[in-house]
């Protein structure tokens, strides 16, 4: 659609930049540069905010699907405050659905979505990617409504199949965490005992500041999750304690970092992972340290209540959810209980 008089363009510019994609606008016969995007949708949204602000608004526009992401997640970034990894999961979704975005937002019907779906199915990927990839859309389409560009949401009738768990998930076994003790000299062994004893999700062990660790204390605050129960005070079983010292007097603002000071993203922590495994000879997965823990605390006889407060579960039960309190003198008597 050719755009009208005024409305000022988007050009590509030549060369290897971190932002090749600039707005300009004519002013007095000369072009000025108003702003330089990473995307041309980037830029696209920016040149119709702006002329949308100076009343130029470009009529018979149609906001796409790639559109709307890019309005979306500052949005809800600026409201929940995600964790970095659940950020980066919502822009692998969005990859997952490049069929859509070229797409108005008015003409994509529900068949169109659920083929997303069915294709992610085809090409083998997990339940689990399905799941991110409809709660994206359904996030999406949610501020859609808010804003008005749509009137209806198909999000909720995209069905995801059966959950075909492709290796189910298993505990350390208590020769493979023997194992782990007598190789701390490895890098990163020590953060697999550190998940272990404390049933921390991957995410938020590499979220994990150095300000959030009460050593005096003797807990952990969690503030970046990605479930609200997740936001907990975790205590530290004396088995650990020594080790997040050593954590500690690292360099770094994370509590996981290299040893030069810079943080782990998950990409890089699972090539430290992996080499970890080769060493004890095991396959385990980082969530398999949450099941190590859930069912340490089990076999101890933990209170479900206080296992649940631990692990960052939610409490359906109205009794334990609002009157039952337990405090973290309470929770490390549970943890400690581990052996």
């Amino acid at each position: 659609m050719r755009k009208p008089n005024g409305y000022g363009s988007i050009k590509k510019m030549s060369g290897n930049r971190r932002r090749p994609f600039v707005f300009v606008i004519t002013k007095n016969g000369k072009q000025k540069p108003m702003g330089y995007f990473c995307t041309q949708t980037e830029a696209e949204i920016y040149a119709a905010d702006y002329n949308k602000k100076n009343n130029r608004i470009l009529h018979g526009h149609e906001i796409t699907f790639a559109e709307l992401f890019y309005r979306w997640l500052p949005f809800y970034v600026d409201k929940h405050q995600p964790s970095k990894s659940t950020i980066s999961s919502y822009h692998i979704s969005f990859r997952h659905c490049i069929p859509l975005h070229d797409m108005p937002l008015k003409k994509i019907k529900y068949y169109h979505l659920q083929d997303i779906i069915d294709t992610v199915k085809r090409n083998g990927l997990s339940y689990s990617t399905c799941k991110k990839i409809r709660s994206t859309i359904s996030l999406m389409y949610k501020y859609a409504l808010i804003m008005e560009y749509v009137d209806k949401s198909y999000a909720s009738l995209l069905n995801l199949g059966r959950n075909k768990q492709i290796r189910p998930h298993k505990p350390f076994t208590r020769q493979k965490i023997n194992k782990l003790w007598a190789n701390l000299e490895i890098e990163g062994v020590d953060t697999v005992l550190i998940l272990i004893y404390t049933g921390m999700r991957i995410g938020e062990l590499l979220e994990l500041t150095k300000d959030s660790v009460y050593l005096r204390q003797k807990y952990i605050k969690i503030t970046k999750s990605k479930t609200c129960n997740g936001l907990r005070a975790i205590p530290i079983h004396e088995k650990i304690f020594s080790l997040i010292q050593e954590r500690m007097n690292t360099a770094g603002k994370n509590f996981v970092c290299t040893k030069d000071g810079k943080p782990y993203n998950y990409s890089t922590y699972c090539t430290v992972w992996d080499k970890i495994m080769t060493v004890i000879n095991a396959r385990h997965t980082t969530h398999d340290c949450r099941h190590t823990c859930a069912t340490l605390l089990d076999n101890a006889d933990v209170n479900e209540n206080a296992k649940r407060r631990i692990l960052g579960h939610s409490i359906s039960d109205v009794t334990n959810g609002v009157y039952t309190h337990k405090d973290i003198r309470q929770l490390r008597k549970a943890i400690n209980k581990i052996r």
